[in-house]
């Protein structure tokens, strides 16, 4: 890796903990501004754990600032609409159309993806960038700040010299751990049941070509088609108030079914097909008011992992990435054109410097989408009155109203557009 250059006297690599859509968009968007990146992956191989995946028209902007936009539509599914249903009565609350007007408002579609597919998308075009290395099997356990870099600790007891480190090791980060001390994520008192339902498999009457979201008291049921419908993506959320459990385990359908037990068939016909599902705690992290831990930060579930109820949380690693990138773009510039730091720390000092400001940049949106999830929970888990008072706001609201509803969330921000 020392044959490649920064700039502004790095040798050394910024190294990026963890392989997922996170580290690898954020390799990617380092290694095109020249930056010698080295991703290390846990892992035994790259891959990318999950099912379905929503990429709302944000996560596109970024997909395709990164170059892999056209490879994601092409093997995403491009939505019609997103419906809102009651559990209870049957009745729709809720359709959004995600039609050409939609599309030119955004200046992207909404797309459902298998997660593979969009992970797959991002290592190919990392493995085809001569400043990326990739290594697997590779568990950073700690880091060390020095004067000229970072000493990262790798959990075998190894050690690399890097010129960053950037920890995308998700909801169970280690670098978190030692740079904030905050102990583990919490479990937000929800369980969810998923499975994958192959396309022979599925209801005829519910193969639609947009994601269905049936929401009742305590909880909803989401399910659409990926991998050009030859699957369904299927999830039953459940509010049970239990925040500890294995973090992956198999569940008999009948243990999810009697979640819902007062719910119309016609959710409950697709949840019978799975044979089995598996049975997760969803987790989340408070948001707090520091990422960066000088050459050092965080990026995604790491910083700020969040409930899955609007789907922001792959997106928001990729606005991550492409940010921190053009922090670090932006900051070398600066530093190149006052001719500071030519020697010795000058890395160092660049990256202090940038990861701050992309701190800066990103802490405030990212918390905002992080609160405005938890928030949902009130939404779609409503109980008794609230759920009528709920399903009467939404049957109230315009296309217009709706759209002007998600403008902050799926508009491109500025560093993603410039």
């Amino acid at each position: 890796m020392s044959q490649h250059s920064g700039g502004m006297g790095q040798t050394a690599p910024i190294v990026i903990a963890g392989g997922g859509i996170g580290g690898l968009a954020c390799a990617l968007a380092l290694a095109q501004r020249q930056f010698p990146v080295l991703l290390l992956e846990q892992a035994h191989e790259f891959g990318e754990i999950g099912l379905g995946l929503q990429v709302a028209p944000n996560a596109l902007h970024v997909l395709d600032a990164l170059g892999v936009g056209d490879q994601a539509r092409h093997q995403a599914l491009l939505i019609e609409r997103m419906r809102l249903c009651d559990g209870v009565t049957g009745e729709q609350i809720l359709d959004i159309a995600c039609d050409e007007s939609f599309r030119q408002r955004y200046g992207n579609p909404y797309a459902v993806a298998h997660r593979a597919d969009i992970h797959g998308a991002l290592l190919q075009a990392c493995r085809a960038l001569p400043h990326i290395m990739l290594r697997n099997s590779a568990r950073v356990a700690g880091y060390i700040n020095t004067e000229h870099g970072v000493t990262v600790q790798l959990a075998d007891g190894s050690q690399l010299q890097a010129a960053a480190l950037i920890g995308a090791d998700g909801v169970h980060s280690a670098i978190r751990r030692q740079m904030l001390d905050d102990g583990p994520p919490r479990g937000c008192g929800a369980l969810i049941y998923r499975a994958s339902i192959p396309a022979a498999q599925m209801p005829r009457q519910h193969q639609h070509p947009w994601p269905t979201l049936w929401v009742g008291p305590g909880a909803h049921i989401i399910y659409y088609p990926v991998r050009d419908w030859s699957m369904f993506n299927f999830g039953a959320t459940v509010v049970t108030g239990q925040t500890e459990a294995d973090e992956s385990s198999d569940a008999a359908p009948a243990e999810a079914l009697a979640h819902f037990p007062d719910w119309v068939e016609a959710p409950l016909t697709v949840m019978r097909v799975p044979a089995a599902f598996k049975r997760y705690v969803i987790r989340q992290r408070e948001p707090v008011e520091r990422w960066c831990d000088g050459a050092v930060t965080l990026l995604g579930d790491a910083a700020h992992a969040m409930v899955q109820y609007i789907a922001q949380g792959a997106a928001m690693a990729l606005e991550d990435a492409l940010c921190l990138a053009r922090a670090a773009e932006e900051v070398r510039s600066q530093q190149t054109h006052s001719g500071a730091n030519q020697a010795g720390s000058g890395g160092h000092a660049l990256f202090d410097t940038a990861f701050a400001l992309y701190q800066q940049r990103r802490l405030p949106r990212a918390t905002r989408v992080q609160l405005s999830a938890f928030a949902m929970d009130t939404l779609l888990h409503a109980r008794g009155p609230a759920r009528l008072a709920r399903n009467d706001i939404f049957a109230g609201r315009s296309q217009a109203e709706n759209l002007a509803r998600l403008d902050w969330l799926y508009a491109p921000q500025n560093y993603v557009t410039i």
